[in-house]
C-alpha cells in the first residue's frame, strides 16, 4: 500500500494554531509510521514549520499573509477580529481556492485545515471537492459584532450565514473542546444555535496541547532546569504582534511596585517573532526575550503568568494548573466572548481589562495570586489522537 499522504493547512494568525497542528501531525505519524505530510501556511507559521523540519507545499508561498493583514487592524491592547474578517473575505476566498486546488491535484489521501474557514465556506458554497476526505478544525464557532459600523454588521451576517451551512458531504467539522465551550446563541440574528449546530454536525474531540501535564508537574524542578532560582517568577507572555505592547508596559509598571514588597521577585517577558521586547536596559529583576521555543515549560515553571486572552495560552495554563491573569484584547470576539466564558466555566485564571487596570491594581492582584494553589478541573486532552484516528479511518488506514 502506498504511503499515506496528507495536506495540512494551518490557518489563522500567529503561532498558536500551528503548534497544536504539529501535535496532531505527530499523532498521525505515531499511528501510521511513514505518513507523508505537506503543509500550507503563511508567516510566521510557515517559517516555524520549516524550522521544525516539515515540508511545505510549493503553493504555500502564494497564500495571503494573514498575520500582516491582521496587524493593520491592531492597536495597543486591541484587535477587532470581526472587522478584520469582514475586510479579508476576498483574500479568504482566494486562499480557499488555492488550498482546494493543491489538495485535488496532489494525490492526497486526506486534507486537514485548522480554522480553515475559507476552505469550509468554499466547499459549502459550490467549489469543486478535492476528491479526498476533508477535515476542518475549529476552536470557536461564529463571529460576533463588536462595533457599531453598519458594514461590520452586514459582513458578520454574511460570514455567519456561510459558516452555518450544513457541511455534510463537503467536509467533516471537528471541534477542539467540549460542547459547553460553545455558546448557545445563534449564528447571527436568524441563524441556528451554534451549540446545536456543533452537536449536529461536528465531532467533539477534546483539546490539544503540546505536552503531557504529568511530566511538568514539578515547578521547582522545571524552574531550576531553566536556569532560575527559588525566587518568585512571574512570566508575562504577550504573543507576537503589536497588540501586546500595552500589556508589556503595564506589567513593567506593576512589577516596579510589586518588587518594593517582594525584592527577590523576577519577571520574564516573552514576545514572539513579530514583537521582540528590547533586551537591553531592562529594569532590575526583569528579563526580556523574543520568541521562546517550548514556552509551555516556562508556563509550567512560573509562580504566576500574566498573558493575553488567547485560547491556546489560557488552555495550556489551565492544563498545567498554574495561577494566571489574562487580558482579552479589546474588540476580539473570540477572546472576549468565547475564551473568557470557557475560563469562567472552568474557574481558571483571573480576567482583567487593560483600560480598567492601573499598575497598582495589577501589582496588588499579582501579590494575591503569586504561588497561589489552584484547583482547576481535569481537561479532556485526547484531541490529537482522536483526530488522527478519524483521519486514518477516513483514508482507509
Amino acid at each position: 500500500m502506498a504511503s499515506l499522504r496528507i495536506l495540512f493547512y494551518s490557518g489563522s494568525i500567529g503561532l498558536g494554531h500551528v503548534t497544536r497542528d504539529l501535535v496532531v501531525a505527530a499523532a498521525i505519524r505515531s499511528q501510521c509510521p511513514g505518513a507523508e505530510i505537506d503543509w500550507l501556511a503563511s508567516p510566521p507559521a510557515r517559517e516555524h514549520l520549516l524550522d521544525m523540519g516539515e515540508t511545505l507545499h510549493p503553493q504555500a508561498i502564494h497564500l495571503s499573509d494573514a498575520t500582516t493583514h491582521a496587524e493593520v487592524f491592531m492597536r495597543r491592547g486591541a484587535f477587532n477580529i470581526t472587522r478584520w474578517a469582514v475586510a479579508v473575505r476576498k483574500r479568504w476566498a482566494a486562499d480557499g481556492r488555492l488550498a482546494l486546488s493543491a489538495a485535488g491535484e496532489g494525490g492526497y489521501h486526506a486534507f486537514i485545515g485548522d480554522e480553515a474557514y475559507d476552505v469550509a465556506m468554499a466547499l459549502t458554497g459550490g467549489a469543486s471537492h478535492p476528491g479526498c476526505p476533508c477535515f476542518v478544525l475549529y476552536d470557536f464557532l461564529g463571529l460576533d459584532r463588536m462595533g457599531l459600523h453598519p458594514l461590520e454588521w452586514i459582513g458578520v451576517g454574511a460570514i455567519n450565514r456561510a459558516w452555518a451551512r450544513d457541511p455534510t458531504g463537503h467536509y467533516r467539522a471537528v471541534f477542539l473542546g467540549e460542547s459547553d465551550d460553545i455558546p448557545d446563541r445563534p449564528f447571527g440574528r436568524h441563524g441556528p444555535s451554534r451549540r446545536a449546530w456543533a452537536q449536529r454536525h461536528a465531532s467533539m474531540v477534546g483539546h490539544v496541547v503540546p505536552f503531557d501535564p504529568r511530566a511538568l508537574a514539578d515547578p521547582a524542578r522545571l524552574k531550576a532546569g531553566l536556569g532560575f532560582g527559588d525566587e518568585p517568577l512571574i512570566l508575562v507572555s504577550v504573543g507576537g504582534t503589536r497588540a501586546g505592547e500595552e500589556l508589556i508596559d503595564l506589567s513593567l509598571q506593576a512589577f516596579a511596585i510589586l518588587r518594593s514588597r517582594l525584592p527577590k521577585a523576577r519577571m520574564l517577558i516573552v514576545g514572539g517573532p513579530r514583537l521582540a521586547p528590547p533586551a537591553k536596559n531592562a529594569p532590575p529583576g526583569v528579563e526580556m526575550r523574543g520568541y521562546v521555543a517550548r514556552l509551555y515549560e516556562y508556563l509550567a515553571a512560573c509562580d504566576l503568568a500574566v498573558v493575553q486572552g488567547g485560547g491556546a495560552t489560557t488552555l495550556e495554563l489551565t492544563a498545567l494548573r498554574r495561577p494566571f491573569i489574562f487580558f482579552p484584547l479589546r474588540g476580539h470576539c473570540e477572546q472576549m466572548k468565547h475564551v473568557a466564558a470557557r475560563q469562567e466555566r472552568w474557574g481558571a485564571g483571573t480576567r482583567m481589562t487593560l483600560r480598567r487596570t492601573s499598575p497598582a491594581r495589577l501589582a496588588e492582584r499579582m501579590m494575591l495570586l503569586i504561588g497561589h494553589a489552584v484547583h482547576y478541573p481535569d481537561l479532556p486532552l485526547q484531541g490529537a489522537h482522536t483526530i488522527a484516528r478519524m483521519v486514518l479511518e477516513a483514508a482507509g488506514r
